[in-house]
């Protein structure tokens, strides 16, 4: 039995390394280095917690004790591929198409990824460049671009996550006006480039989009740049409840830890400034004149809840982003029902996620042979693996 597993996340390695020790013919197609995200939280996250096995670890600790062996077993027997997998679909078969007397399974699924040249024309170039001498400067230009190839497999497995395409500002999983345009500018950042690629370097104003996991990593991203200089802001937008958990406990509980240290910082920060206004008021005329009254406090963090983004725009004589954001009236968490407002930012974040976007085309609703391993915690990962190799191993079964 051939299986390809298409992914660099732990699911995708755990997945591999179960079906390898079972028999199977194992391919992982892997994009990125295996690792997938723990390497993200690793390096911008190494005291995460992790659930696994009714207990919690750190990150470190699952990659070391978990996840590098397997990749070493898999790595060993040359089991993993580098490329992008592109699509996946039947060689021959239609989604309305049947095999008289046959299942779907008979035809096999076809995983199209791409190569990287550098990996291998390029490499042969440099290699031997003796080879490519006499061909013309069209040929040596073409050997640069990518390159589609194919593999034949009887099982394939999902393992991406929730696929690639990041889920953007506006309501509905659809774009706000303005945004499709603008979300490869130099003012929107969309999940991991909130952390790879923003630089946070003299701003003063962040808008924060989004819920779950994802945002909350943004929230903790944001914690030192925000209460490290006076003067800064942070307006987080959200059509959900602020409070609502993401599933991840130590995330829930460092979130609920930053949120909390803003609120009592706020408070101490009111109280100071009533104190020096009353100072400023008890001061005589003369002297009163000369002293700059007290500046009201104004909160890091403001929480806007139940809002959607609708619109975002920049101005050509200004710098920054303009988010405008508005509120139903049907959302009874909303802190401000049936309003519209305009926020300036020096950038617009957008931490919801990303779009559950499978490879697989032209498959039936159920698929025979095809699966998403899309689980939302390790513990329930292990559960799902072993619910597909007993519906795997049904399909093979002796009649």
């Amino acid at each position: 039995m051939k299986m390809a597993i298409i992914g660099s996340g732990p699911l995708a390695i755990l997945s591999a390394s179960h079906f390898d020790q079972l028999g199977a013919e194992v391919v992982l197609f892997q994009r990125t280095p295996l690792g997938g995200n723990l390497r993200f939280l690793m390096e911008h996250f190494p005291e995460f917690k992790i659930d696994f096995n009714n207990a919690q670890m750190s990150v470190n600790d699952f990659f070391i004790e978990h996840i590098v062996p397997a990749v070493i077993e898999l790595e060993k027997y040359e089991l993993t591929k580098q490329g992008d997998v592109l699509r996946v679909h039947k060689r021959f078969l239609h989604k309305d198409e049947t095999i008289e007397g046959k299942s779907r399974l008979y035809d096999l699924f076809r995983v199209i990824y791409s190569l990287n040249p550098k990996d291998t024309i390029l490499k042969q170039m440099e290699e031997t460049p003796d080879l490519f001498k006499d061909l013309g400067a069209d040929v040596i230009n073409s050997l640069h671009k990518p390159v589609e190839s194919f593999a034949d497999f009887d099982i394939v497995i999902e393992a991406t996550g929730f696929g690639k395409e990041v889920m953007p500002a506006g309501a509905g999983n659809s774009f706000a006006l303005n945004e499709f345009n603008l979300q490869d500018s130099s003012v929107l950042y969309y999940q991991n480039d909130i952390f790879t690629k923003l630089d946070l370097t003299g701003k003063k104003s962040i808008i924060l989009v989004g819920e779950g996991a994802q945002l909350k990593l943004a929230l903790l991203k944001f914690k030192d740049w925000l209460l490290e200089a006076p003067g800064r802001e942070l307006h987080w937008v959200t059509y959900d409840k602020s409070d609502k958990p993401c599933g991840i406990s130590w995330l829930d509980q460092k979130t609920s830890e930053f949120l909390s240290e803003i609120e009592v910082r706020f408070e101490q920060s009111k109280l100071e400034f009533e104190k020096k206004i009353h100072e400023w008021r008890d001061l005589e005329d003369y002297v009163k004149v000369k002293v700059p009254k007290p500046l009201e406090p104004t909160p890091l963090l403001v929480q806007h809840i139940g809002f959607d983004v609708t619109s975002v725009d920049r101005l050509l004589d200004r710098d920054g982003v303009f988010a405008t954001i508005e509120s139903p009236d049907f959302r009874a968490h909303s802190n401000k029902p049936q309003e519209m407002m305009t926020l300036a930012g020096d950038a617009l974040c957008i931490a919801r996620g990303v779009k559950d976007v499978s490879l697989g085309q032209g498959f039936h609703a159920v698929e025979p042979g095809y699966y998403i391993l899309n689980s939302k915690d390790l513990d329930t990962a292990v559960t799902d693996i072993k619910k597909i190799e007993e519906n795997v191993l049904n399909y093979f079964k002796k009649a």
